[in-house]
């Protein structure tokens, strides 16, 4: 899997609380919350954690990745204890590892993972957030989601409680499928179909990252947006 990412502060914010690693066979987005400096801290604390104990496995599984997931949840718990003044800081992650064309993932919060094959652009990962329940709940359409005043509040995330429900799961995925890990700076805005669309016309992964960002950007890029797209080999 060869992968290629970019984080970007928005246009309205101050700081970049979002984080992204590609290593190897993995990739990793993170996107923090937690006022002054706390979101930072959280998303770095979570993404460092998670991508030391992915470069100690040698066969991945859904279960090494929860694992990882829940160690980043108990470290950036932990830290508030010794400065209370970070109390409520926590962020998302959003976990890919390939081996032998089965792609293992782990998320919460609303970063998410899609896969482009033949069937088009299909969103892997659920996102933990208030707007997902109510659209779950029948309540809200999926183009009312984007302009939800509620659409940025998680119902899960790392490092806000002693214990995580992690998602996890596995997919068998062939040569020349495409990955996309991002924050809610990409999704928060830009419809999945458009995404899709760009994805069909621009079959050049650094090329696709350009045209994404500056989507983001042409949109008013009210929010920080990390993106990672790769391609299986």
């Amino acid at each position: 899997m060869k992968c290629i990412g970019m984080s970007k502060i928005g246009l309205v914010r101050k700081r970049n609380e979002d984080r992204f690693c590609i290593e190897g066979p993995f990739c990793i987005v993170t996107d923090g919350m937690g006022g002054y400096k706390g979101g930072e801290i959280a998303s770095t604390l979570a993404i460092d954690s998670i991508a030391e104990a992915l470069r100690k496995l040698d066969t991945p599984s859904e279960e090494a990745l929860q694992h990882a997931v829940s160690e980043a949840n108990r470290m950036v718990y932990e830290r508030v204890f010794t400065e209370p003044e970070l109390k409520g800081m926590g962020t998302t992650a959003v976990v890919a590892y390939e081996q032998c064309h089965t792609l293992y993932w782990a998320n919460v919060g609303d970063s998410r993972l899609y896969l482009f094959d033949d069937d088009g652009l299909v969103q892997i990962s659920t996102d933990h957030s208030m707007v997902q329940s109510l659209y779950e709940a029948g309540t809200l359409s999926s183009d009312e989601m984007l302009t939800h005043p509620q659409r940025n509040i998680l119902t899960r995330a790392v490092g806000v409680g002693a214990n995580v429900e992690v998602d996890c799961g596995h997919l068998s995925v062939e040569s020349g499928n495409r990955i996309l890990l991002c924050s809610d700076g990409l999704t928060g805005y830009i419809p999945q179909d458009t995404i899709e669309a760009m994805f069909n016309e621009q079959s050049d992964d650094e090329r696709l990252l350009e045209d994404l960002m500056a989507l983001v950007y042409d949109a008013g890029a009210k929010d920080n947006v990390t993106i990672v797209v790769g391609t299986i080999e």
